[in-house]
Parts: C-alpha cells; structure tokens; sequence
C-alpha cells in the first residue's frame, strides 16, 4: 500500500513539473523571440539615462515609449501569432494596446503574457465559428472585418476591464517584493528559486516573474537586482570549477568547453546535468544564489534589464554606469561560495572513482526510441524547453557532424511546445525527453546527456548511416520532400483549370483559401484541408526560395485528402508569402505517392531564380502542364 501511494506521489509530482515546464517552456516563447528589443531597451537605458554613461535627455525619451508600450505589444504580438498565427498576432497586438491604456504607468508585461494569447484564441475561435458560413468570394472581406471588429471589441474590454485590474495585480506583486527586500529575506528566496532552475524552469521565473516585477523597481531607480538572480553566471562557474578540479573521466574532459560556453556564451542550462548527475549540489547552489543576492544588497547592485543570454559580457553591458564593482563582487563572490560547498561534494563523490578500462558503449541507444522509423531519415529537431539556447547550439553542433560524415539530413531546433509534425527524429536532453514524447507520442526520440558534442551524436550518426542503406531507392531533397524514384501518370493530378495565372493574388492566405476552393471543388479534399495547410505554415515554413512555395497540409490532416492533387498559382509579379515574394506556388493534396515525381521535377529545375522567372513567363497553362508532365528529369 505503501510503495502504491509512492509512486502515485512520484507520477503525480512528474506530471506537475512537466505542466509547469510546458508553462515555462510557452511564457519563453513569448519573451526570447523579443529579447533583442529588451537588449535595445537596457542598453538604451544604461546608456543615455540621467544615471548612464553618457546622459542625454533627447535620446532617454525613447526610454518610456520602448517600456510602456513597443515592448509589452511586442510580447502579446508573438503570444497571438503562437496561438492562431498571424491573425492571431495582431489580435494580440491590439488586445495588449487597449491593456497597456488602461493600466496607466505599470508597464503591462504580465497582462501582455495573458491578454496576447488570450486575443489570439478568441479570433481563432471566431474564424472556426464561421469559416464554413462565409459566401464565395467574400472571404477576404470577411476575414479583414472580422479581425477589425473582433479585435476592436476585447481591445475596448481590455482597456475598460483588464487594464485597471492588471495594474492592481501588479502594484501587489511589486509590493511583496518590496516587503521582502524591505524586511531583508530576499535572500532566502533562493531556496526556491535554484531548485527550481536546475530543472530547466529558469526561463519561466526569469522572464514570467523576476523581469516584469524588476521593470517596476527599475523605473525608479533605473536597474534592478531581480534582473540579476537567474541571469549571474558566477554559480554555474563555481559548479563547473569544482567539477574539473576534484572529478575524473568524462565529466572531467566536458567542463573546459561547458565553461566556455556558460560564462561567456550564456547557455545555462549547460551546467544543470552537472547538479542533476549529484543532487547534493543543488545544495551549493542555493548557498551560491544567497551569496549572490546579499552581496546585491550590500553593494546595491542590479542590471538595467535581464542580461540574456547570462553571460559574464551581457552581464557587464547592462550594469549601469558606477556599478561595475557590484557586478564583479556578485558573480565572483556568488562563484566562491558555490565551488567551496560543490568541491566538498565531488569531491566525496569521486573519492572511489576509477578510470575504466574500455570505452563504455552506449548500449541503451535502440531502447531510447518511442516509435520505430519507417522510412529515411531526413529531418532531425534538437528541442529544449524554450528553443533558443542550448538546443540551436547543439543542432548545430549535429549539423556540422553529420554533414562531415556525408549523411544529407536537416537538422534543426525548436521549443518542444513547436515541434514540427514533419520531422522523423526528436533529440533531447535526458531530462526533457519525457516531456517530448507526451508532446509528440508518434515520433522517434532519443536523449542525450549533454549538450556538449555528447557520445550519442556517434549513435545518432551511426543510426542515420544504416538508415539510409536500408532505404536507397530514395533521394533525398536538399529542401523537404523524400521521393522515391520512379514514373507514375500525372495526368490525372494536374488538371488544367488547377494552373492559374493571376497577377491580382497578392498574399499568401488568398493563395490557400483558392487552393482550397479548388481541391474540394474537383474533389480532391474536404473543406476541412484549409486547416491543415494554414497548420502547416505554422509548423514549417514552406516557401521554398528562388522564388517559390509549395504549400501542403499538415500530417494531421491527412484524412481530409480524398485522392491526390495539384493546384499552380502564378503571379509573375510576386505573392507575400511569409514575408518574402513568391511568384510560382505549388499547392499539394497527397493521398499517396503520385504527385511525387512531379514535384521531384519541380525541386530539381526550379533550383535558382532565374529558372522561376523563365517558367512563370510561359503564360499559357496547357504548355505549362505539358513539361510538368513530359519532361525528362535531370
């Protein structure tokens, strides 16, 4: 009974800290895709306010406009587009301009973080309301007018309601804090706060709590300590150091680069598997971020805004002007505090360790997977919790590994909350991949142990490598698609009333909404497939370059295909298309594998822009079919 009840606690206490990285994981995705206007803004501010380093009145104006207004629309902006994509975006923009009005001074990023997303679900529930209503050939006009009164209206009910009621929700906030820092236990926040950052949680307290609540103190007194207590570099030094100084073997060998990375790239999450791997060490944390807070205290340090990423360089460009001697203090100090308590325990940890004698095989690799790959392997997603740090830095790490192996594959990296449906491996730290798998459950994993060129990049290379053996009647496309090689009868794809040449489709949602209308009018999907081509653009841009888009429907729409077809618009002066110009757009409805030397054709000789230009000059559709269809793959 007992051990029953354990393990319920256990899977109770998972799923807890698994929603609340989710949480984290979408708050960050809010905030890191803005970080560079909030580095514009500290910079701005330490530099030209009345206390910076070179004070200018004029310039410091930009100062209030950036905080009050361009930042927090900035972040209910990206909360709308995550939500319902671009029409979402600007729902989220206008709901967050009629909060920041009635909030009065408090500058509205907590609200932003609700109200955007908020904006974003109601027009997207709208539109799902009346997309089967709506007349033929008034879609447009329906979609501007809805979107404009729609976002009129919360925009109206944001300022007259949530406004007022953000602003007092933020004044309390600001108050507790200040009765904390008031009464001296600041420090003591720690306690809380370190834990939870080693469990990859630090982008949620550092840009969903600490940063907002520090906005409040900083305009008063133009920096905050708060912006320092998950960004300080000094702690994770004082992990790393003690790792190389008193381990041996591996973890040993991975400090001098994860260093590296940490202090001056900023990458924190770098040295959380060094706590994890000993969890008495998340007792030096805690010790190392009550240093660091009373030294703050002391020397009444604080940055101008959140450095991001947590370098020792970011750190020092928003200290304001007269400050440096804090800085210094707070990360070296914080250091000291946390290799002194860390050294105690690797030291006692490694005090039996023995270097082995063969190198250990990872031995585990084929058990990691979720669901066994059919198929080539031809697109890997590297995922962490916010999609910015670690995992670009060892997406590209594998990039560079696979591409000097000879192994074709795209390799990129996401948040785990955006995955792409399209992608046939999902890499993770160890730590994150259970989340990963209850985010995509039909998709292949594996962990990894570090972000640091870890030894499972061999077994991922070496996996990829017999993959494509056992699949060689495939090639594999630079751009998207996988085809196999060999001749089917297109004519029955590519009707001729499908090649349209319209120089009046000026954006990409007209594009969809007609590629649509003409896929269920020849009965090739259901209504329903313009969901899942707007689906797609949210997961993977598919504008192509030189000039070309071959949109199709996300995976999960699959079902809405009745028989494979092909819809060619072609506007020889160009279509906005997720904000570059397109001028051939290729629609697709795949039911099986049909389509697929047509559009092996099309990635091989539209390879360049000029190639583009010279087939969309054609002009007449029946000879345009015509070398679809007939001619000879290069």
């Amino acid at each position: 009974m007992t051990e029953s009840v354990g393990k319920n606690k256990n899977k109770l206490t998972t799923s807890f800290q698994e929603k609340f990285q989710k949480f984290g994981g979408f708050l960050s995705g809010m905030v890191i895709p803005n970080i560079g206007a909030f580095i514009a803004f500290g910079l701005i501010t330490a530099i030209f306010l009345e206390t910076g380093w070179y004070p200018n009145e004029k310039i410091a104006k930009l100062i209030s406009p950036l905080l009050q207004y361009i930042l927090p629309m900035m972040i209910g902006y990206t909360g709308g587009e995550m939500i319902y994509g671009k029409r979402g975006a600007v729902a989220g923009a206008t709901v967050t301009l009629g909060l920041i009005v009635g909030g009065g001074d408090v500058a509205m990023f907590l609200g932003a973080m609700i109200m955007g997303p908020l904006g974003g679900f109601i027009i997207k529930k709208f539109d799902d309301l009346v997309k089967d209503k709506i007349p033929e050939g008034f879609e447009m006009i329906v979609n501007n007018f809805s979107l404009g009164i729609v976002g009129g209206i919360i925009c109206i009910l944001s300022y007259i309601f949530v406004g007022p009621l953000m602003q007092s929700i933020t004044n309390i906030l600001a108050g507790g804090v200040s009765w904390i820092i008031d009464r001296g236990i600041l420090p003591l926040s720690a306690i809380f706060i370190e834990p939870a950052r080693v469990l990859f949680l630090n982008n949620v307290i550092d840009h969903g709590i600490m940063a907002p609540l520090g906005l409040e103190q900083a305009q008063s007194q133009g920096f905050s300590s708060l912006f320092m207590i998950i960004p300080n570099p000094g702690i994770g030094l004082g992990i790393l150091l003690a790792y190389y100084i008193y381990a041996k073997g591996e973890m040993k060998d991975a400090v001098p680069s994860a260093i590296l990375i940490h202090f001056f790239g900023g990458i924190h999450e770098i040295f959380y598997p060094f706590v994890l791997a000993n969890p008495f060490l998340i007792l030096a944390d805690i010790a190392g971020g009550i240093a660091a807070i009373i030294i703050m205290q002391i020397t009444n340090y604080g940055t101008t805004y959140t450095p991001s990423p947590g370098s020792i360089i970011s750190v020092l460009a928003l200290t304001p002007k007269g400050h440096y001697l804090g800085a210094i203090l707070t990360v070296g100090i914080s250091c000291l505090v946390t290799f002194l308590v860390a050294a105690f325990f690797v030291k006692k940890a490694y005090k039996n360790y023995e270097e082995p004698d063969e190198e250990i095989i990872f031995e585990d690799f084929p058990r990691t997977f979720g669901k066994k790959i059919n198929g080539p392997i031809r697109k890997i997603v590297v995922a962490c919790d916010a999609g910015m740090g670690s995992s670009a830095m060892s997406a590209s790490s594998l990039r560079k590994k696979l591409k000097n192996a000879g192994l074709n594959v795209e390799v990129i990296h996401s948040a785990i909350a955006n995955i792409p449906s399209d992608v046939d491996l999902i890499v993770t730290h160890v730590e994150l991949t259970e989340i990963a798998k209850k985010a995509k459950p039909n998709k292949a994993h594996i962990s990894i142990s570090s972000y640091i060129n870890p030894k499972e990049f061999n077994d991922i290379e070496n996996l990829i490598r017999k993959n494509h053996e056992e699949n060689k009647s495939y090639i594999i496309d630079e751009k998207e698609e996988v085809v196999e090689v060999k001749t089917n009868n297109n004519s029955d794809i590519l009707d001729l009333e499908n090649i349209i040449i319209d120089e009046s489709i000026k954006d990409r949602d007209t594009c969809l909404n007609l590629i649509n209308k003409k896929f269920v009018e020849g009965g090739y999907t259901t209504p329903r497939y313009l969901d899942g081509l707007y689906a797609k653009e949210e997961e993977f841009n598919t504008n192509m370059g030189n000039g070309l888009a071959i949109p199709h429907g996300s995976f999960d729409y699959k079902s809405e295909i009745l028989k494979t077809g092909l819809v060619l618009i072609i506007n020889k002066n160009g279509i906005e298309w997720n904000g570059s110009n397109v001028k051939l757009v290729v629609g697709i409805a795949g039911k099986g594998d049909e389509h697929l030397d047509i559009l092996a054709k099309i990635s091989t000789e539209f390879d360049t822009e000029e190639k583009v230009d010279d087939f969309v000059k054609i002009g007449n559709p029946a000879k345009i079919k015509e070398i679809l269809e007939n001619k000879e793959r290069k």
